[in-house]
């Protein structure tokens, strides 16, 4: 991995960065991931059940799993479609420059996993040392335990990886037929959806993990090119999609909620259904129409600016640790016998999780103060030359997107597999891919 020469973003200049910023940007794009990052974390802190049954045994569960009534207000949380039509948006951005330039999409390709790894790998060796030293002085189930809800939200890294490596060739594609392009995708999906939820073919639903996610970088594709409908349209065009999505939840088989629930008979999201399509296609549709709007405020409010910028900075961090934060607050809140106890869903258990997730909050602020100088390292470092074919560049981020996946499976053998297949796929970044002054 090439070191970077331009100075890290330190507090002191957050404002000259803020103040650099180019004219015409879409500062909207901004605000909408760090948005999306602190909705991720705060969702998951609400919804994780991590209490002491009536033997005092510790127990971590989904508190839907339990509470079915509160799936609605997982729609206030559920941002990743519109996190992945953002991802789009940068990307296409991204690649025009970098074609511009007459880069590879190899160097492309390495570029982005170099910013999605970095910070990663800090996770995996932290929480591999954790293991190691748990099982050493006779605490590792405790440590398994505590790895394995860390690693909860890593499936969306996989996928966001995998839509990276695709980005050059899918973007490709767009330019030369939007149409045809489009509508093979939303094709293919609806007949695998069709497969898996009228003829219960097995298996079969486990395309839609790409192709599912895939359709919404194209989405943000579609928005860099300034192709999606605006003004009034898009206002009309969104609420005909949240009237869709709402039917299908009232009168389809999807449950409500649009996060996954252990148990459910059709997961919303794993892998994603038309119900979740029609969502995020109705929560990227408004956000896009609002964008305009959004981007004005913050060229008038230098201070909100300067605090998305600094957001930014450190989102991946957020997202990354915000889980290892609440297992470090509830292994604290569990020894001193404060974790919730009532039964989950009631008032009395909502009160109960105010200490969980204030003090989760506490926990996280100096753990991504001291990590997300990797995060900013990886953001500012120099271009790179990839020193392999753009099939290897593909090939090494489908490792990062298996290892990831492996990781989230929820046992402490994946946590170990995952975390140590992330490790080699920096280390070879790092020995296959030198800083264009090196080249």
């Amino acid at each position: 991995m090439g070191t970077s020469t331009q100075v890290r973003p330190q507090t002191d200049r957050l404002g000259d960065l803020a103040a650099a910023t180019p004219t015409g940007r879409n500062r909207a794009i901004d605000l909408y991931r760090v948005v999306a990052m602190l909705c991720v974390a705060l969702g998951h802190w609400l919804v994780i059940a991590i209490g002491t049954d009536a033997d005092g045994e510790l127990f971590a569960r989904n508190a839907l799993e339990v509470a079915p009534q509160f799936g609605l207000l997982t729609w206030g949380f559920q941002v990743m479609p519109l996190f992945f039509a953002v991802g789009g948006f940068a990307s296409a951005m991204s690649l025009d420059a970098h074609r511009r330039r007459h880069g590879a999409d190899g160097d492309w390709i390495v570029q982005r996993l170099r910013r999605l790894i970095a910070p990663t790998a800090v996770l995996a060796a932290v929480w591999i040392v954790l293991i190691a030293a748990g099982f050493v002085v006779g605490a590792g189930g405790l440590i398994a335990v505590g790895a394995v809800g860390a690693a909860i939200p890593l499936w969306f890294l996989a996928n966001y990886t995998i839509d990276t490596a695709l980005a050059p060739t899918m973007f490709t594609l767009l330019r030369r037929n939007r149409i045809a392009t489009m509508a093979g995708l939303f094709g293919l999906f609806g007949v695998v959806e069709l497969l898996h939820v009228v003829f219960e073919v097995p298996y079969v639903e486990h395309v839609n993990w790409v192709i599912g996610w895939l359709m919404f970088q194209m989405i943000g594709f579609l928005w860099r090119d300034g192709a999606l409908p605006s003004g009034r349209r898009l206002v009309v065009l969104a609420g005909g999609l949240w009237a869709g999505a709402i039917a299908l939840v009232a009168l389809g088989p999807w449950s409500a909620s649009m996060i996954h629930v252990a148990g459910q008979p059709l997961s919303p999201t794993h892998p994603p259904s038309v119900a979740l399509v029609l969502f995020g296609l109705a929560q990227t549709a408004t956000a896009v129409a609002v964008a305009p709007a959004v981007t004005r405020w913050l060229e008038r409010s230098k201070r909100a600016w300067t605090v998305v910028v600094a957001g930014n900075s450190m989102s991946m961090s957020v997202y990354l640790w915000h889980f290892t934060a609440a297992v470090i607050a509830s292994a604290g809140l569990y020894a001193v016998g404060w974790l919730p106890s009532a039964e989950i869903g009631t008032g009395a258990w909502w009160v109960q999780k105010i200490p969980v997730v204030v003090l989760s909050m506490l926990v996280l602020v100096p753990i991504v103060a001291v990590v997300s100088r990797f995060e900013r390292d990886a953001l500012l470092a120099e271009r790179v030359t990839w020193q392999g074919s753009g099939a290897a560049a593909i090939g090494l981020a489908v490792l990062v997107s298996a290892s990831i996946k492996v990781w989230s499976i929820g046992n402490v053998g994946g946590v170990i597999i995952g975390s140590v297949g992330v490790l080699a796929a920096a280390a070879l970044l790092r020995s296959n891919a030198t800083s264009r002054s090196g080249a």
